[in-house]
Formats: C-alpha cells, sequence, structure tokens
C-alpha cells in the first residue's frame, strides 16, 4: 500500500471550534510593559483615543501611526494599549515585519486562546492553521484590539483585515501610502516638541544633571529630539559609570559614529540610532538604487526645507519624482507643499506650489558617517553641482529672492570656500541688504583661501579686500577704512603701486574714509587717485569714470554741490558715449546728477530729471528692481520739497508696501523710504501720523542699525519733534 500526504497533519488533535472557546481573562499579549518615561506624546493618545473609539475606517482598521524610525511609533501604541487594556477582553500584539512574522504572531494568539481547553492541539497545530484558526475567533467576537508593529507594506495586513468584520486595529508603520484606500488617514508621527525632549532626558538621566536645563537643551537639539536618540543617550549616561551630561555631548560631537551605536549598558545593541533605519535603507535602494542614491545626496545639505527643484537636475526628471516619492513613503523624507512667494519667479508662471525636502539630522549623521571619504567627496561635489546648476544667475532681480534664499542654507553647507563659487549668491545678499550673512561667507572664503596659498598669494588679497569692503558694508566703516588701509601697504609692496587691485583699494579707502565721516579726506584722495586712474587706464577707462563719478559724490558731500552737479553733468556726456545711453551705470550717474541738482537748489529740476530716468529705469532693469525702486523714492522726495508735500506722501505710502513685499521688511533701502513717509506724513500736516510713523520707525532702525547711528539718533530726534507738535495741537484743540 502507497500512502500519500502527511502522516503527521493526520494524526494531529485539531484545533476546538472557535465559537466553544472564550478568552482567558484579561488575556494581554504585549511585548513588554511600556517605558517608564514617556513625554511629550498627550495630544497623539488623545487623538488615538477618539480614532478608535469612534472610527469609521472600513472593516477594523482604526488608526494607522507613520512615522520615521525611531520617533516612538511603536512606544505610542505600546503606552495606548497598556492603558487601555481593561477597556478590551483581548489585546495582542504582533511583529508585522513581514507576512511571515505577522503569521507566526496570529498563530501565537490561536495557541495562547486555545491553550486552556486543548493544550495538545495548540501545541501541535501548523502556523498557517493556527493563524487560521485566530482570523475565525476574532471575526466572530467583539471587545478586542490587535496591534500590528513596525508594518513594511500594506499588502502585507489585508488579506488578514478583509476576513475581520468587528474589533480595532491599531498599526505601526513606515509607510504612509495605501493606508487610506481602507478610509484611514494616518496620524504622523513627528520629533518631540524641545520642552518634551528636555523633560524626557532629565527624567531618564535623573539628578544632578537634570537640573541643567541649558546642557539637556542642547543635547536635544543635537540629537534632533529623535525619541530614540534621546532614550538611548539619557540610559548611556544614567548607566555608564562617570560618565555626565557635558561629557556625553562631547563625545557624541567628538565621537558620533561610536555614540550612536553605543547602547547602554543591559540595553538593546538593536535599538540605537546608528542600525534604526538599516532595513529602510536597504530596502529602498534595493526598490530603486536612484532613491538610495538620492537619499546619500540629501545627507549633503542642511536638513530642511530644500527645495525639489535643486534635485530636478540629478536624473530623468520623473525618476527623481519617483524616487522621492519612495524614500517619502517609509518615512526618510518628508515633502511639505508651500505657497509660491507672490511675485516669485521661482514659482513659475502658473504660481505653483513649491515642494521641499526634508530629513531628520539623525538620518543624516548616521549616513554619512557609513559613508568613506571618497564616497563623501564626491557627494559633497555633486551636491555642490546641483546648487549651482539652480541658481538663475539674476541676483538683483527681487522676482528671484525667494529661490536664493531657500538655497543659502544648502548652499552653506555644501559649497567650497572659494570666491567663484559664492559669486552669485554673494551678489544676491549683498543687493538684498544682508550685509551680515555676506560678510560671514566671505570671512569663511579668506580662511581657506589664507590657509591654502598663504598671506600674501593674490588671491589671499584679493578676500582680505572683500572682508575689508564688507566690514564697511556691516556697518563699520572706520574699520573698512582701516583694514583696507593696511592691505593697500602689502599690496603696494608684493602687487605694485599701479596694479589695478592697489587702485581698486585705493578707491574704497576713499569711499570708507567719507562713509566714517571725513568726506573731505575721501574727496581728496579720490581726486588723487583720478589722476593717476587717468594716466595709467585713461580718461574714459570704465575704472577712470568710476572714480570720476565718486569724486563728484564725495565734492557735494563735502559741501559743494553746485560743484559736484557740474562734475556729473560732463560726466554724463562721457558715459552716455563711452557706456551707452542704458547702461546701468549711466543710469546711476542720471540718478546722482538728479540728487545734486536738487541739492543745488533746484528741487524742480531734481523731480523733472528723476521723472524723466524712472521709466527708463523701469523698462530698463524692470519696474521692481532695487535701483527702480530707489528712483521712486528719490522722485516723491524731490515732489516734496518742490512744494506738494501730499504728493510725495501719497507716492511713498504706495512705494513702502511695494518695498516691504520685494525687498523685505528690514532691507536699508525700506528703512530709508520709512524715513520718508514719516517725514512727508508730517509735513503734508498729519503730525499725529507722522510722530506715529517715526515710534514704528525708531525700534527698527536702533535694531538694524544701532542706538548711535546718526540715522538712528535722527529718527529720535523727529520723533520727539513730531510727538510735541501733536501734543501742542491736542492741547489747542
Amino acid at each position: 500500500m502507497i500512502v500519500t500526504g502527511d502522516l503527521h497533519a493526520a494524526r494531529r488533535p485539531p484545533l476546538p471550534p472557535p465559537a466553544r472557546v472564550e478568552a482567558p481573562a484579561g488575556l494581554l499579549g504585549l511585548p513588554r510593559r511600556p517605558a517608564a518615561w514617556f513625554a511629550g506624546r498627550e495630544l497623539a493618545l488623545e487623538d488615538l483615543a477618539a480614532t478608535l473609539e469612534t472610527g469609521t475606517g472600513a472593516g477594523v482598521i482604526s488608526q494607522a501611526v507613520v512615522g520615521l524610525g525611531g520617533v516612538g511609533k511603536s512606544e505610542l501604541a505600546l503606552q495606548y494599549a497598556f492603558a487601555r487594556r481593561l477597556d478590551y477582553g483581548l489585546v495582542w500584539w504582533i511583529d508585522a515585519d513581514s507576512p511571515a512574522q505577522i503569521e507566526a504572531g496570529l498563530a501565537g494568539l490561536a495557541r495562547a486562546l486555545v491553550a486552556g481547553v486543548d493544550s495538545v492541539a495548540a501545541a501541535q497545530a501548523s502556523p498557517e492553521e493556527a493563524a487560521a484558526w485566530a482570523l475565525a475567533w476574532l471575526a466572530g467576537r467583539t471587545g478586542w484590539m490587535l496591534v500590528f508593529d513596525n508594518v513594511e507594506e500594506v499588502a502585507h495586513v489585508e488579506p488578514y483585515l478583509a476576513r475581520l468584520t468587528s474589533g480595532q486595529v491599531l498599526i505601526t508603520t513606515r509607510r504612509d501610502v495605501g493606508w487610506r484606500q481602507f478610509g484611514v488617514t494616518p496620524l504622523r508621527l513627528d520629533t518631540l516638541a524641545r520642552p518634551a525632549s528636555i523633560r524626557l532626558l532629565g527624567d531618564l538621566i535623573g539628578p544632578p544633571d537634570a537640573a541643567h536645563q541649558v546642557l539637556l537643551d542642547e543635547l536635544a537639539a543635537e540629537l534632533g529630539d529623535l525619541p530614540l536618540a534621546l532614550t538611548q543617550a539619557g540610559a548611556y549616561i544614567a548607566r555608564t559609570p562617570r560618565c555626565t551630561l557635558a561629557g556625553y555631548l562631547r563625545l557624541l560631537r567628538q565621537t558620533p559614529t561610536r555614540m550612536y551605536a553605543a547602547a547602554a549598558a543591559g540595553g538593546d545593541a538593536e535599538r540605537v540610532v546608528a542600525r534604526a533605519w538599516e532595513l529602510s535603507r536597504a530596502r529602498v535602494t534595493e526598490l530603486d538604487p536612484l532613491a538610495g542614491w538620492l537619499l546619500n545626496l540629501l545627507a549633503c545639505y542642511a536638513p530642511d526645507h530644500l527645495p525639489c527643484a535643486v534635485l530636478a537636475g540629478a536624473d530623468d526628471e520623473q525618476a527623481v519624482n519617483e524616487a522621492l516619492a519612495l524614500l517619502a513613503s517609509y518615512s526618510l523624507i518628508t515633502v511639505t507643499r508651500l505657497p509660491a512667494s507672490a511675485g516669485s519667479a521661482a514659482a513659475g508662471d502658473d504660481g505653483d506650489e513649491q515642494e521641499r525636502i526634508s530629513i531628520h539630522r539623525l538620518v543624516q549623521a548616521v549616513i554619512w558617517n557609513d559613508l568613506d571619504d571618497d564616497q563623501c567627496a564626491r557627494l559633497r561635489h555633486q551636491a555642490a553641482d546641483l546648487i549651482a546648476a539652480v541658481l538663475p544667475g539674476l541676483p538683483h532681480a527681487s522676482a528671484w529672492w525667494p529661490m536664493y534664499r531657500q538655497v543659502l542654507p544648502h548652499a552653506r553647507v555644501v559649497l567650497p570656500p572659494e570666491p567663484a563659487a559664492w559669486a552669485d549668491l554673494l551678489d544676491y545678499l549683498r543687493a538684498s541688504g544682508d550685509h551680515a550673512t555676506a560678510l560671514d561667507i566671505q570671512r569663511a572664503i579668506h580662511h581657506h583661501t589664507l590657509t591654502r596659498l598663504g598671506p600674501e598669494h593674490p588671491d589671499t588679497l584679493a578676500t582680505w579686500h572683500d572682508v575689508a569692503h564688507g566690514t564697511g558694508w556691516e556697518g563699520d566703516a572706520a574699520g573698512a577704512r582701516d583694514r583696507l588701509t593696511e592691505l593697500r601697504l602689502v599690496q603696494e609692496r608684493v602687487l605694485g603701486y599701479e596694479h589695478p587691485d592697489t587702485l581698486t583699494t585705493w578707491h574704497n579707502i576713499a569711499h570708507w574714509t567719507g562713509e566714517a565721516g571725513d568726506a573731505v579726506g575721501a574727496r581728496d584722495q579720490l581726486a588723487e587717485l583720478l589722476l593717476v586712474r587717468e594716466l595709467m587706464l585713461g580718461s574714459e577707462h570704465p575704472d577712470t569714470l568710476t572714480t570720476w563719478h565718486n569724486l563728484a559724490h564725495w565734492t557735494a558731500v563735502a559741501g559743494d554741490a553746485v560743484g559736484a552737479r557740474d562734475r556729473l553733468t560732463e560726466l554724463l556726456l562721457v558715459r552716455e558715449r563711452v557706456l551707452g545711453l542704458e547702461h546701468p551705470a549711466t543710469l546711476t550717474t542720471r540718478s546722482n546728477l538728479a540728487r545734486w541738482t536738487g541739492e543745488a537748489g533746484d528741487a524742480a529740476g531734481a523731480r523733472d530729471q528723476y521723472a524723466e530716468l524712472l521709466p527708463v529705469e523701469e523698462r530698463v532693469l524692470g519696474p521692481e528692481h532695487p535701483y527702480t525702486l530707489i528712483t521712486r523714492s528719490n522722485l516723491a522726495h524731490w515732489i516734496g520739497e518742490a512744494g506738494d508735500a501730499v504728493g510725495a506722501r501719497d507716492r511713498l505710502t504706495e512705494l513702502l508696501l511695494v518695498h516691504e513685499r520685494v525687498l523685505g521688511l528690514e532691507h536699508p533701502a525700506t528703512l530709508t523710504t520709512r524715513y520718508e513717509f514719516a517725514l512727508w506724513t508730517g509735513r503734508a500736516g498729519d503730525v499725529a501720523g507722522a510722530r506715529d510713523r517715526y515710534a514704528e520707525l525708531v525700534p527698527l532702525a536702533e535694531r538694524m542699525l544701532g542706538m548711535v547711528h546718526p540715522d538712528t539718533l535722527s529718527a529720535r530726534h523727529n520723533l520727539a519733534h513730531w510727538a510735541r507738535r501733536a501734543n501742542e495741537v491736542s492741547v489747542d484743540n
């Protein structure tokens, strides 16, 4: 006789009918007790309770908790399940990393239920048979909750959920796709708020370090408020002899790779930051190698709000979009959609929303520490190339400033500290009035060049010049003058007295001499320099004409407005012939000629010249170019000086709104327009309005210019003047 099939299966006792088995009272199948220290998730627990109590999703799905590995999804589910255990007849936890584990978890539930009725059948049932039995048992009852922890794919749980008609299911997963088809809007779990991070660290570490709020805040920031990292650090400090909070911070900065992998004594070596994202990274790379490469690339940039446009040139655009979607689905990155800035050319003609990418700083750190030096250098170079490619090359066009502003934090991380790499962004920073950031970058470039080439290399001297010049634009005119004077001595010795760079430094010494308060000294230096440049370069060389122009300016500031007007009248003819009628330098000369015409006593002439210049600049530079807006402000000023204070005020009312939108609330040109608006408000007869405008202006000037800047002092004086006038009017009435 021939026997086929599984003889052992044929001899196994069958599992009892599910309807005949009741759950032991309070059957609780949780993997461990919840953590004793748990902070910052009160609202998330409330959201879970509200959803699970009133959920209307298809089948039994009530909630899926989604988030980055290490953000605390499992702990949240465990805290909830344990706290609500008495509300259910059965609470069962299933490790759901794979279909096999899900089946094993359901089989474990069946054995726990059947053990008290038929222990032999429970022990001998196959996993497949036991899992099917558990589903049949669950389908016939209510009052139970299953937790599927760390589900990899919706498809892994869908077959089981489709067979259930009652009860409640809580799912934790890194994947945020596919859940909505079950009528579930996933609960996204983010990192902790800083106060909660500090509280959690303090609870874990205990006294005396728990009292050091500043250090706790510093450590929470280093760890990006990620619960896994906070718990790992707190336990390590608490359990490791002679390890203090300050000491751990020092180790974290000095040896991050070691500390990301360091579990506390007796802790789980798998539950550390270094291992948190291994499976997800491996899986996305397996599914799409481009996604794995992009994740490595994203480790190069700043962690928050990288414009998606930066990555558009990394590969085929659709392939990049699909790879980013895969990374987002695993919660390794977050893609946010922000409304396009008003007037932003970066938004496109249709005003589309702008998408930006964020990645947790610890994900970046772990990725970076896994790469060798050659890989890091190659990725950083590729990241820098993508930044350079996305910049529009229009730093003076305010419509593109939002794009420059968004890219800047990422450029500061990946661009090499070299003048050529930063030229476009530095021009944007100067045009937009952010001289402080420009100076920081120029100092970094100078330090790099000095270290690489030595103190007297021409490139080092050029970056020295840029730092000195930037010091002046940041508000320290005397410091700029002194640094440039020192530089000129070195340039004369190294490059020569008449080298173009030496002469440029001389020119800028004169400028900052004037800005430091010595207009006569500036005028005299430029007069001497003009003779040298005419001799060396010729009378019509652009640099010679620039010196001629600035000599006229400081001649006027030194008290000779008529002389300045006459010099500029002569210069304008030369620039129109040599450079052209619409060259930016020619337009600048026209603007200054109009100004000094007015200062020489011809307000109507200044008004008319600015009125003629404005449409030219609007056409050549654009209606919202900073220089065009300055001309609008000057036109309003001279309209007022020519006798129409109301007209000046009305123009400035409109212009101030444009300045604030285009240049920003704290751009120097916006501040100047605020001064003018306040002035002409008062001169138009509204003394209370002038008082109020100056009251708004003074704190801005104090913050932007300093307490003792001449413009700040002038604003305070005018505030007092118009406040006194307003009080007199009030008394008279």
